[in-house]
């Protein structure tokens, strides 16, 4: 990319909007312009509308300064995009954009046509290891904040991470020697921080999730006020006679700072023990704090120095004195600047490449207006008398001449372009989602006690022999067998959701009825909770299309067995026992040993379904039990499998939900007499009708579903409570 002679820098926070203007002299910069235009509202403030907010200041910044036809730099924060890091190995300089790529497939969490990424190579010269970073962010992040600037006019030519711009603003200003000691700077952001190691021209990031709103969120709890005062209190809390109160507010905050800087310089040093880290530069607002950077000090058992003023740059006049007070603010903006002039260490650009198409072709139409109109000219002049056409022949062909040598310089500098586009093309990019890994608990807890609010008959998950004594068209059961789910991004006010499937199963009156005044209701009534991370959608709980019905065979029962001892004790039991064999499940054979006391087995014979060759879970609301659909023997729900010597008796047909393959080696009865598999004991009598159902609901994801990682989903009760 060609070198500018000027540039914009422009960092977009959650308090205020840091402009810096540099130009090019020679290999030094010179401040020519800056701004720093205050939010309304910091863009933390809860509820409020970050997209309409941004737009205010950033109108303001275009009324206020001349950005027209300017070279623009902008960043986004390192907590919105990816930074990862690798040692490559030891090969030619050709390879490594292959390496590189291959590499970028394994780190980044999301399929590579997904992002938009770059990388940049470190090395030094006493050490042959070439180490590589990579940075990414996803096509759908960037595309949401460029069109958000082209609604001003502002369309950057460069988007890289605010680290990377902190980076080259430190580098550049304290004019670090290639054998420099490292250099940590810490950036204490709004609403996350970023380490940065500048090291020998290598460069090292961290970023994790804690910054200036939640000191703000601590004083806020403490004094039980609203979220703009407590900022307000912060910022003035240099001067406020309740200072003491403040800092004991903070304390907790201020404790797990240090153990996040702590562990992010030990994981730095784990991996370059060779060069200690001993020297702490502190950037951003944050530091104000009064007692913030000599307890860190103190801490880190390092001096930490605030980085006030620069070096290599400075305004003159009457508008030194506000650079000065804004000075720790403008490091991101200085460095972004740095780089639109070609003075920077790192020049990753994360824009996308039709952007940087539309911008060289944008420059380029003056020209092919020139050609157009030449051409024009020289088709008259062939109607011109021979003699002004002999006149003014030199002049045209020299005028074409010089057009169809600028357009193939043209062409090239397109070629040039759209080469470095591919590039920046196939690279790597960021949540978030590691966040959301205490949602589902929740969900599977909710979907349980849902089900288990349909009141299932209490003794099925007790003892077989109770079933027996229920007749069977009042064994009530209600099975949650299949539980899933889809996350989505609704665009409209950019809240993260999940669709969640219920498959049901249940043997109860009334259909559809049933299940909207036990499962639905519940789900409805239970909508929004404090501590959930979630809230359910009321008016999204529904039934997905018709119910299915199925119709239990009948069977006949079982001869009296006259050799049997206490063959006469068998008669009142012989057609609970015919009912509880048959199951919807598959065909089984049913064995009973009259002096056993009632104990019994039960074998699959070749059943397919929730037996064998499903996938997934199925969980028996009445006993709380999940059953591994395939890949093992079933669990019993609320019963245990028993012994028996007799032969075994013929069991009704009952409908099959699956069917296995045939292509197999060895048939199902093969693999029933190699492992036979113990059925479930029945709770369905021959003509019942059995229903399925899915019911479907949506979450919606709290903005602060993080901080209930540590809460945990209410336990499930062991046993239902008896209707």
């Amino acid at each position: 990319m060609a070198k500018n002679k000027s540039a914009w820098g422009i960092e977009i926070g959650s308090h205020a909007i840091k402009a810096v203007r540099l130009e090019r002299i020679d290999n030094e910069a010179v401040i020519t312009d800056f701004a720093c235009i205050a939010h309304n509202k910091p863009l933390s403030t809860p509820e409020i509308n970050v997209a309409e907010m941004t737009r205010l200041t950033l109108g303001q910044l275009v009324v206020a300064k001349n950005l027209e036809d300017q070279t623009i730099v902008m960043s986004v924060p390192g907590h919105s995009a990816l930074a990862r890091f690798a040692k490559l190995p030891p090969v030619e300089p050709k390879m490594i954009p292959n390496i590189v790529k291959f590499e970028a497939v394994q780190q980044i969490p999301f399929p590579i046509e997904d992002v938009e990424w770059d990388y940049q190579t470190f090395s030094s010269p006493d050490n042959p290891e070439v180490e590589v970073g990579i940075f990414a962010i996803t096509k759908d992040r960037i595309e949401e904040k460029l069109t958000l600037y082209a609604e001003f006019g502002l369309r950057p030519e460069i988007v890289t991470l605010g680290p990377l711009a902190v980076f080259n603003a430190v580098s550049y200003d304290m004019a670090l020697a290639p054998d420099h000691k490292p250099v940590v700077v810490l950036d204490i952001g709004t609403q996350s921080s970023d380490v940065v190691v500048v090291d020998s021209g290598r460069c090292w990031i961290r970023t994790f999730p804690l910054g200036g709103t939640h000191f703000t969120d601590a004083l806020q709890n403490a004094f039980q006020i609203s979220y703009g005062k407590a900022d307000r209190l912060k910022a003035d809390s240099a001067t406020s006679k309740y200072a003491r109160q403040m800092m004991q507010a903070m304390r907790p905050v201020f404790g797990d700072l240090v153990q996040e800087v702590q562990r992010s310089i030990g994981h730095y040093q784990m991996s370059h023990q060779e060069n200690p880290l001993d020297t702490v530069m502190a950037v951003g607002s944050t530091f104000r704090i009064p007692g913030l950077r000599k307890f860190l000090g103190q801490q880190l058992n390092v001096e930490i120095n605030r980085m006030d003023e620069f070096k290599r740059i400075r305004v003159e006049g009457r508008e030194a004195a506000d650079f000065a007070t804004n000075a720790v603010n403008f490091v991101t903006a200085y460095g972004l600047a740095l780089q639109g002039i070609g003075l920077s260490q790192i020049s990753v650009n994360l824009a996308p490449v039709g952007g940087l198409r539309e911008k060289v072709w944008s420059a380029k139409n003056k020209w092919f207006i020139a050609a157009a109109a030449i051409a024009v000219i020289g088709s008259a002049a062939m109607y011109v008398a021979p003699m002004l056409e002999q006149q003014h022949l030199d002049s045209d062909v020299s005028k074409v001449s010089f057009v169809i040598k600028r357009g193939e310089e043209l062409q090239n500098q397109l070629k040039d372009a759209n080469a470095a586009g591919e590039a920046g093309a196939t690279a790597l990019n960021m949540e978030h989602l590691l966040k959301d890994r205490t949602i589902w608990p929740w969900i599977v807890n909710d979907a349980v006690d849902a089900t288990l609010s349909a009141n299932p008959t209490v003794e099925i998950q007790d003892d077989v022999e109770k079933i027996k004594v229920i007749p069977s068209k009042d064994r009530k059961r209600i099975v949650l067998e299949n539980l899933s789910g889809e996350y989505k991004l609704e665009e409209t006010g950019n809240k993260r959701t999940i669709l969640v499937s219920m498959d049901i199963e249940f043997a109860n009156e009334g259909k559809k009825t049933f299940l909207k005044d036990s499962i639905q209701k519940w789900l409805r009534d239970n909508s929004a909770r404090e501590k959930a991370p979630y809230i359910i959608r009321p008016d999204s709980v529904a039934l997905k299309g018709e119910l299915t019905e199925i119709k239990m065979a009948g069977g006949a029962e079982k001869p009296k067995d006259a050799s049997a001892p206490n063959a006469g004790a068998q008669d009142d039991t012989q057609s609970d026992q015919s009912q509880t064999s048959s199951s919807s499940q598959g065909t089984s054979t049913q064995t009973s040993d009259a002096s056993s006391s009632g104990s019994s087995t039960s074998t699959s014979s070749g059943g397919s379904g929730r037996r064998r060759g499903g996938s997934g879970k199925t969980v028996d609301a009445s006993g709380g039990n999940i059953k591994t659909k395939g890949g093992g023997a079933g669990m019993m729900s609320g019963s245990s499998t028993k012994s028996a010597e007799t032969q075994a008796e013929d069991a009704p047909e009952a409908p099959v939900e699956t069917s296995e393959s045939t292509s197999g080696v060895a048939s199902s009865q093969d693999l029933e007499t190699l492992a036979p598999i113990p059925n479930e004991p029945s709770v369905y009598g021959p003509g019942m009708i059995v229903y399925k159902a899915t019911i479907l609901f949506t979450v919606e994801l709290r903005d602060d579903s993080a901080k209930t990682e540590n809460a945990q989903p209410q336990e499930q009760p062991q046993e239902p409570t008896k209707p």
